[in-house]
């Protein structure tokens, strides 16, 4: 399992000198710089998901150390402020993160006003010992239950405690999870068997909230979320409950 950490250099010191009228323009950047890294990454076949919007952390099996110097270049020729990256690699995500967050806040901290575009890594891992698997989960029935019952507040605040939630059940499986907008969570879950996806889903479901989650195995993660969404998009099709699993020639 490859895991990239996406970090902004001296963020916090460097926003302080925008004023304090400040709060639009760094909501616009952040956006921005989220979406052309996600991009970058995903044209070669990886995958981001913010963290705090001052970092993110990126899938990104089967892309080279060469490959994150040019999306890192790219990336900075298009903003004020300069990323940091590091890259861990580890039979689970959760340790491949750890590994990762390791590598860089060796480099330095990230208000240090001396780190500019740092690349820390050990090597990355080779497509062909890459392994994806990726779950794809979505709350059965919010819009109905809540979001067209609720005040829009209120059903974030159902979303969200669901998410911290399963974050602490992934946590436990030295796996990963993310939320990715509406009702919908994304979890790198290398090593989670099935079963377990299913005790997640079933423990939910006593609370009184439904889960469907589709899976997908693949080398990448850009691969593996696509087959993990085609999977839940059978089972909301269906109408059915417990995740499928799809895989590829690994």
């Amino acid at each position: 399992m490859q895991v990239t950490l996406i970090q902004l250099d001296n963020y916090g010191p460097w926003t302080e000198t925008l004023g304090n009228d400040r709060e639009p323009r760094l909501q616009v950047l952040q956006s921005d710089l989220y979406s052309e890294i996600e991009k970058r990454f995903a044209e070669k076949d990886g995958l981001v998901f913010f963290n705090r919007f001052d970092e993110m952390l990126a899938i990104s099996n089967g892309i080279t150390e060469e490959e994150h110097e040019a999306i890192k270049d790219g990336v900075q020729k298009k903003f004020p402020v300069t990323t940091s990256m590091s890259i861990g690699v580890a039979e689970n995500p959760f340790l491949a993160q750890v590994r990762a967050s390791k590598l860089l806040q060796e480099v330095g901290s990230a208000q240090s006003p001396t780190r500019r575009g740092a690349l820390a890594s050990q090597g990355t891992l080779p497509l062909s010992r890459s392994h994806v698997q990726v779950a794809h989960f979505d709350i059965d029935g919010v819009t109905q239950s809540f979001t067209d019952r609720s005040s829009a507040y209120e059903t974030s605040l159902h979303v969200m405690t669901l998410y911290v939630e399963l974050m602490r059940l992934f946590k436990e499986q030295d796996a990963l999870l993310f939320f990715i907008g509406g009702d919908n969570f994304m979890g790198v879950a290398n090593g989670l068997g099935i079963e377990k996806i299913e005790s997640m889903l079933a423990q939910s479901k006593s609370r009184g909230t439904r889960l469907k989650c589709g899976i997908g195995i693949a080398k990448t993660g850009r691969r593996a979320a696509e087959l993990a969404t085609m999977n839940l998009d059978r089972i909301r099709n269906s109408d059915g409950s417990k995740p499928i699993l799809s895989t590829t020639d690994l």
